[in-house]
Order: structure tokens, then sequence, then C-alpha cells
């Protein structure tokens, strides 16, 4: 009888141990943040295999720097960069970088980006995706959403406005 129970808790041990592991934290949660900043780079000499998805049509590589709050990293620190097409108005290929208050980072990509008022004064609206490649908690980081705005062409000035869903945990 002993052998029995003992034998069948080595085969409950192994079967929990063989199950697939879930990524802690992999539910999607909501995602907000709000920040503000400014341009900080306007480049027409786009360095090589930059602006891909924008080839022969992209004008500039613009950076901006903004602060603010996000659900799920506090106070944040934002690098962002794409590419400037001026005859349709757009940008594309974007890149951003989030980082915590607490050093993690968060890595995403945005894309289809546009400007939704004449300058000065511009609204702009795009779409972001989070993607693997942060630290901390969100090295495995996956979601997206709907980015919009407001940017001043004579002071430079931006404020930011992201929404959508974020997983993030352990792999």
């Amino acid at each position: 009888m002993r052998r029995f129970v003992a034998a069948a808790g080595v085969v409950a041990i192994l079967a929990f141990a063989a199950r697939p592991v879930m990524a802690r934290g992999a539910q999607a949660v909501p995602f907000k943040g709000t920040m503000w900043g400014s341009e900080v780079t306007f480049d027409p000499a786009i360095p090589a295999g930059r602006c891909v998805e924008m080839a022969g049509v992209a004008d500039a590589l613009t950076t901006f720097q903004v602060s603010g709050y996000a659900t799920h990293l506090g106070r944040v620190d934002v690098v962002a960069e794409h590419c400037s097409d001026f005859d349709t108005v757009t940008y594309g290929d974007g890149r951003l970088t989030i980082t915590a208050a607490n050093g993690d980072v968060l890595k995403g990509t945005y894309t289809n980006g546009t400007m939704t008022a004449p300058p000065p004064e511009s609204g702009f609206q795009d779409e972001f995706t989070f993607v693997n490649g942060g630290t901390g908690r969100f090295t495995f980081a996956s979601g997206g959403g709907t980015e919009m705005g407001t940017f001043n062409f004579n002071t430079f000035d931006s404020s930011v406005h992201m929404e959508g869903v974020v997983s993030y945990g352990k792999g």
C-alpha cells in the first residue's frame, strides 16, 4: 500500500512538472499613458537601413523625448523615433522605448501615423505595438493600442496619450 501511495505521489509530481509553463502576468491588462515633451532631432540624413517601411518617401528621421505617467510603470521617460513624409503628412517605421522609474524598459513600434490638423498646432494619431526586448518585467511584453496627441510646429512641443493593452511577466 505504501509503495502504491509513493508511486502515485511520484506520478503526480512528474505530471505537475511536465505541464506547460505559463508566463506569469501573461494576461492582457489595460494600458494608459499621458506624456509631454518635445522634438529633439529632425534629421534629413536618414541612416542606411532605417526607414525601410517608408523607403523612397521618408524625408527625415524625427526623434522625440517625453515624460509623464503610465499604468504599470508609474513615472516614465520615453524616447520615440519615426520616419516623416512631408508630402503626405504621415509618419511610420516608429520605434519607442519607455523607461519606468525603477529602470524597467518597455519596447514598442508604431506605424500608420497621420497628422489630423494643419500646422502650427497639429493633432496626430498612430497605432503602437509592444514587442519583446524590454528589460525587467517587460522582457517578454506584448500588446498595443492607439497613440494620439498634439504637436506644435512653432515650439516643437508635444503631448501624447497612449491607450491599449499590455501583457508582461516572466517567460
